[in-house]
């Protein structure tokens, strides 16, 4: 696997990336911004059948396709933030990421010899019994500290940072 930016020589170890629960946590907002609201206007038509070609309804109607459409919209840009935060790890460097917002991304870099701490977090029950968390790694390069959040088991995610850098360390 290639990506843009990739030094001669140098091969991703792994990718980083966010665990499956936050596309549970979407598909929720999904359900609560778009699902309910549209039972809603389908038993009130249901209910008032006779008056559907109202004026009023019809406005409403519209209303609630905009609102449709603008949720949907919002939706898809959250997940698109989620989908996009990633940490690649290679045999040379750590790169970070981050989709901080719809137009706005910033991509930090340091090399492993730069790496002076990883920490693994897992808070709360469901983050324990899913194994999830955040992901520090701090550095003695320009940005300090890499952070991502709700990853795939990262103290497994940490150690493996550490023996890799270690690797790296050894094989100068």
């Amino acid at each position: 696997m290639k990506f843009p930016g990739q030094h001669e020589g140098e091969r991703i170890e792994f990718l980083v990336r966010k665990h499956w629960v936050m596309d549970i946590k979407i598909a929720v907002v999904t359900l609560m911004l778009c699902v309910i609201p549209a039972m809603m206007l389908l038993s009130a038509f249901i209910a008032y059948w006779p008056d559907f070609f109202n004026q009023s309804r019809t406005v409403m109607t519209l209303a609630f396709l905009v609102y449709l459409l603008y949720a949907l919209l919002i939706i898809y840009i959250k997940w698109l933030n989620e989908e996009l935060d990633l940490i690649i790890v290679t045999n040379k460097r750590v790169i970070n990421l981050d989709q901080v917002a719809f137009m706005e991304r910033t991509v930090s870099e340091s090399t492993l010899g730069q790496i002076q701490d990883v920490k693994g977090i897992e808070k709360g029950i469901l983050s324990t019994l899913l194994h999830y968390g955040n992901l520090e790694i701090h550095t003695a390069s320009h940005k300090r500290v890499f952070f991502i959040e709700n990853i795939n088991d990262p103290f497994d995610i940490a150690r493996k940072l550490l023996e890799v850098r270690n690797k790296a360390l050894n094989n100068k």
